[in-house]
Order: C-alpha cells, then structure tokens, then sequence
C-alpha cells in the first residue's frame, strides 16, 4: 500500500505539477449519524446533476492534491450549495488547482448533503468535516504537506462549515485547523440582514472565551444577498478575543463567484489569500 501510495504521489507531482490523487473515503465504514439509504443503483458517494454539482452524498471522500515541494500548507476546501448540494468545480477542483500554483496542497472534501436536519443542517457535515482535520494532519507528508499547518476554506455554506469547525464551541478535543478562510460564508447571522446579530451559543459560530482563535481569511462582495458584515462581524470578534482577521470586501460580485472569471473578486481572492498566507508564515516567500 506505501508503495503505490508513494507511485502515485510521485506520477502527481511529475513536471513539478500536481494533480489529484483517486477520491479516498472520511470514514471507515459507515458514516456516524447517517439517516439516509442510498435506492437501489444509487451511487452512495453522491450524484452528479445536470448542473454538474454533487447531491446525495452517504457515503463522503475527499480528494487531495498534493503540493509540488515539501513542507507546504494543507488546506481542506468545503464547496458551497445551501448544504443541500456540492457546487465542486468553481469551488471545489478550480479552487484547489489555484492553490496548487502558488505551492499549497489541497483536499476537497464531498462533506454530506443534502440536509438531514433542516434546522440545523450543519450537524452532521461538521462530522465530515472535523474528521477531516484529523486525516489531514495524518497523511499530510503523503501530500508534501505540514500537518502542523493545515487550514479550512469554504464557499457560502462551506463556509458557514469552516467557521463551526474553527470557531464554534465544541468539544475540548474537538479536531480544529491552525487557520480558516470562509469566502462569502453564509448563515453567520441569525438572520441574513446587514443589522443581523451573530449565531451565538452551542449552535452558532462565535467562539467560546478563552483559546485564542485561530487566523482567519474573509472574501465577500458588498452586494451579496449573504451580508458581507456576517463576515465583518465575525471578524471583529475574533479581534476582540484575541485573534487577527483579514477581511476583503469588493463592491460588486453578487453570490457564488468561486474560483472563475466572473467578476473582480473571483480572479483576485487567491492572490490575496496566498500573500495572506505569507505573511502568516503558513506558506514560503
């Protein structure tokens, strides 16, 4: 198993490039706190729409990309889509291959959905999602990565995840990253006004007083129907409990912009993330 483990990563990184390695599972065996089924013929590890995104996730993997050289970061990247779908191209694959380039490695991770519990429907994708830490830190040096830096993104929904996963209160052992970068992360507010107050308590995302929380990374447009001061606020607070944010905030860009062309925002946001990471001492010069 090493070996080919090694084969493969060694294939990836030819011509100092790196592609992705086969998708590999979250759990062994069957996922905690499944209510689903998969019907008969169906695919459990997700369907693929006409839209081209994921739904119907059972059975949840991730895939890696490893980084060209040694020692780079991790970063698990969460798709957005409402946690009901997996928008994994433009923020999944797109994001991942961008962060490839500037010398990061990778994991996109096909956390579960669509929603089991309607009211709370980040319950059991933070499952996914904090196990996935914990495989991160563990195979890290398989992917050229540090596992004493590995980081969490995500889109919209993910990154309403990667904000509970950081952030929210939870168990003294529970798995967290060392840094997290959620672009346009929705459902921060109780209500997604720009007057809004921020989740708080057991099920929301402000931190419990006392760590110090760990860096965070914000992109969001002004024009987002998910209020960029769900971002701004969060950010403040975990300034006032001891942590630094960055946040950066375009006028126009609207929702779901991802890693494309489609407006200022979606080119530029990597950029900035990379000199961000830099300047945190995650990535090199």
């Amino acid at each position: 198993m090493k070996t080919l483990l090694l084969t493969s990563l060694c294939l990836a990184l030819a011509g100092g490039v790196a592609a992705p390695l086969p998708p590999a599972p979250v759990w062994d065996g069957v996922p905690p706190a499944e209510t689903l089924a998969a019907k008969p013929g169906q695919d459990p590890k997700g369907i693929i729409n006409k839209n081209g995104h994921r739904t119907d996730v059972m059975v949840p993997e991730y895939v890696a990309y490893p980084a060209a050289q040694p020692g780079a970061p991790l970063v698990i990247v969460c798709p957005g889509g409402g946690y009901g779908i997996l928008a994994e191209e433009h923020e999944g694959a797109e994001v991942a291959r961008r962060l490839n380039a500037f010398g990061s490695a990778a994991v996109v991770l096909r956390y579960r959905v669509p929603r089991r519990d309607p009211n709370k429907p980040w319950v059991v994708p933070e499952l996914d999602a904090r196990r996935m830490v914990q495989l991160a830190r563990a195979r890290a040096r398989e992917w050229n990565a540090d596992p004493r830096k590995v980081g969490i993104l995500g889109f919209s929904a993910g990154g309403n995840l990667a904000a509970r996963v950081a952030y929210a209160p939870a168990a003294a052992d529970a798995a967290r990253p060392d840094f997290a970068v959620m672009v346009y992360p929705a459902y921060l507010f109780e209500k997604d006004k720009p007057d809004g107050a921020l989740r708080e308590g057991p099920d929301g995302v402000v931190p419990p007083k006392g760590a110090k929380p760990v860096p965070a990374f914000f992109a969001h447009s002004a024009d987002d129907p998910y209020p960029a001061e769900g971002s701004m606020a969060l950010a403040k607070v975990l300034k006032s409990l001891g942590g630094s944010a960055e946040v950066h905030v375009w006028a126009k860009g609207g929702h779901g912009w991802g890693a494309s062309e489609r407006c200022l925002a979606a080119r530029r946001w990597t950029d900035l993330l990379g000199e961000w990471m830099k300047d945190q001492g995650f990535l090199r010069p």
